[in-house]
């Protein structure tokens, strides 16, 4: 009974490291396919995304 729980338990945290690591998201800039992906706004409002998207990326955390 005991190995029973170990081994699923075991098999669950296998299941969960493994989460995430494959998708769209974890491809590079130029392996992703951007022709599926579409903003609802317009020109003025996509330009603003861009500039927050920037910003958000140029954050620096201070982790002491």
């Amino acid at each position: 009974m005991m190995f029973k729980r170990i081994l699923i338990v075991s098999m669950l945290a296998t299941l969960m490291w493994g989460c995430g690591k494959m998708g769209p998201l974890s491809l590079p800039e130029d392996k992703l396919d951007k022709s599926v992906i579409s903003y609802p706004c317009d020109e003025v409002c996509q330009q603003k995304f861009e500039e927050e998207k920037i910003r958000q990326q140029s954050v620096i955390l201070q982790t002491n």
